[in-house]
């Protein structure tokens, strides 16, 4: 078997266990899944296929974020760049969230990314590193740069409470639609997701404090 075949067939096989892995994770939860299942529903004889194609669990979880992370850094590029020069705010603001939800979209029916995403952000091990993508970073900083020249001056407490809940309400809204999209069979509609969450952060950020 030549060279060229090999590597074929290994990349096929850390694909397979990617996703194996992911949809495990985003069904059960992290601390539910051991290495051991996630290869017996790859399908892998091999007990150690994981650890020789993929690493450790911090290597696996970091993979599988960063195949989603790649091409939603290139989508809140091209929308951020194209969102310079507007003094709408609500336009920043779907430049952040909508690279999002039209990345859900294109999964398909069933899809386990946006779970995955709410099991690692409850995960005080992994939410910050692994959701902190270095290609969407500069992006998202300046989106949220350009978001500052809006937003009402708060206190810090109160400025960091709704960055939060923007954060959460983004996370478990789009994880609540996949789930309930692949018990039901009927794919979400994302572009509805996305227009709601981007008119909802965007009053939420806006809103005047009392």
């Amino acid at each position: 078997m030549g060279t060229s075949v090999k590597r074929d067939q290994a990349g096929t096989t850390r694909a397979l266990l990617l996703r194996t892995a992911e949809r495990l994770f985003a069904e059960r939860g992290l601390a539910q899944v051991s290495n051991r299942q996630i290869v017996e529903a790859a399908g892998q004889a091999n007990n150690s296929a994981l650890t020789y194609h993929v690493g450790t669990r911090t290597d696996l979880i970091h993979a599988i974020a960063r195949d989603h992370g790649e091409p939603i850094a290139h989508r809140t590029q091209r929308m951020v760049e194209a969102a310079r020069g507007s003094t709408d705010p609500h336009t920043h603001v779907a430049s952040l969230v909508l690279p999002y939800t039209e990345h859900l979209a294109d999964l398909g029916n069933p899809s386990w990314y946006a779970r995955f995403t709410a099991h690692i952000a409850a995960d005080p091990a992994f939410a910050g590193g692994v959701l902190a993508d270095p290609l969407l970073a500069p992006y998202f900083r300046e989106g949220l740069d350009t978001l500052h020249a809006y937003v009402p001056d708060l206190p810090h407490e109160e400025a960091e409470l709704r960055g939060q809940t923007v954060r959460l309400a983004i996370i478990h809204t789009c994880a609540a639609q996949e789930r309930a999209a692949a018990e039901t069979g009927v794919p979400a509609d994302w572009a509805l997701v996305g227009r709601w969450l981007t008119d909802a952060v965007t009053g939420l950020l806006l809103a005047a404090s009392r």
